[in-house]
């Protein structure tokens, strides 16, 4: 789902979510399909919005739904939508479910939880084998093929339904939606559909093979942490748009055998100098920026699309840690350790017991009398454009008694 990313939305984007690393120990899990034929994972396209109108439930959005429910219960919001109402959507082509699960109610949440869980694990090998592009709940989405940002917060559309707080909203791909891949089948995907099997010259349809009691994961499958989307009609691009993050451009299946090519990125449509390579690195001036890619070759050129709208990069460091006397009259500084990339902008604020200290928003800090007995800490921010802003806050440490010097 690409939509501009206005202001708001960068500051509402997040990573994190209500959704535990690891699901409970007793947490149920679907029975996974008798054999595998290979570890390989499933070729998939990415995000293939809804171009058509077929409504009629798709096998694989109701067997998927039927499952979710049996395993971890709840019900169904329904499959198919009328292709008049509202936006663009997967229901109007029969291949997206809304499973109605509460975020509001503590049972339900958690069992919501191990399915995402057990949905995404594993770089989303689960939501690859299922033919999953996109999952959205309590006003998050997480999509397969943009795995390295995770989880992201969406912005507000209203009540609860429009914020998916009351079902988990999840669009499958062709491959998905017909049921076609290894989850149902055994077999995985290598050359993905864009529309129903077996017509149309389209590769014929693969059975539904038996399940076992066998527990999942039964094998060790190498999902790798960046998503590479299967060559298609026209190009595609890998790798997450964000700053700082590589792009690298997949030609297409439209490419003749041994053609050169040429590539152009683009910032919402007009060339970036000197973008002329296979790969891009996106700089911070392309943040909210519809950044995409245009393969020539032999004379005929194609460009990607539905590429999502460029993120703020994500800064890392360490805590930052207090160094100094920790008794009045000393001074005391902070150690920031490492940022990547380096902050250009560095701010602080000093606490006692986790409360901000009026003032105190020097590198340095001198200890007060009535700072004794109260613990200490810092808070350290810093500022790159293009990137999030990060802060991290040291330990606490408790002032002793009066220095002798000051350090």
């Amino acid at each position: 789902m690409r939509k501009p990313l206005t202001a708001a939305l960068i500051a509402l984007v997040a990573l994190c979510l209500v959704v535990p690393t690891t699901a409970p120990a007793q947490a149920k899990a679907p029975a996974p399909p008798v054999t595998l034929a290979s570890k390989t994972v499933d070729a998939h396209l990415g995000y293939m919005p809804q171009t058509t109108c077929s409504p009629k439930a798709k096998p694989g959005a109701t067997a998927l739904l039927k499952l979710l429910i049996k395993t971890w219960g709840g019900s169904s919001s329904g499959i198919s939508r009328g292709c008049g109402v509202g936006s663009r959507s997967e229901h109007k082509e029969g291949r997206a479910l809304d499973w109605h699960m509460s975020v509001k109610k503590a049972s339900q949440r958690a069992r919501v939880n191990a399915a995402l869980t057990w949905i995404t694990a594993n770089n989303g090998e689960v939501a690859l084998r299922l033919g999953i592009m996109y999952v959205i709940w309590n006003q998050h989405i997480w999509s397969v093929y943009y795995p390295e940002l995770g989880w992201r917060k969406m912005a507000s559309r209203g009540g609860d339904t429009a914020n998916h707080k009351d079902h988990v909203h999840i669009s499958l791909s062709w491959d998905g939606a017909y049921k076609q891949t290894s989850w149902w089948t055994g077999v995985s995907v290598t050359d993905p559909l864009n529309s129903k099997c077996g017509v149309n010259g389209a590769r014929a349809c693969l059975p539904t093979i038996a399940r076992t009691s066998k527990s999942w994961p039964y094998q060790s499958t190498a999902v790798s942490a960046s998503f590479t989307p299967a060559p298609w009609k026209i190009p595609g691009v890998g790798g997450s748009p964000q700053v700082g993050r590589l792009q690298r451009a997949v030609p297409g299946s439209w490419v003749p055998d041994g053609a050169t090519l040429t590539y152009q990125w683009t910032s919402n449509g007009k060339p970036i100098p000197g973008a002329t390579e296979a790969t891009y690195l996106i700089s911070p001036e392309q943040v909210g920026h519809d950044v995409e890619v245009r393969v020539t070759a032999e004379g005929r050129t194609k460009a990607s699309t539905n590429i999502a709208d460029v993120y703020p990069g994500r800064l890392s460091a360490p805590v930052a840690v207090i160094t100094g006397t920790p008794a009045p009259g000393a001074t005391l500084a902070v150690d920031l350790g490492t940022w990547t990339p380096t902050p250009t902008t560095f701010s602080y604020a000093w606490l006692r017991d986790g409360k901000s200290i009026k003032g105190a928003t020097a590198a340095t800090f001198i200890v007060r009398a009535k700072d004794k007995g109260h613990k200490i800490s810092v808070r350290v921010s810093g500022r790159l454009r293009g990137y999030y802003i990060l802060s991290r806050t040291s330990a606490k440490t408790k002032i002793g008694a009066i220095a002798t010097t000051n350090h």
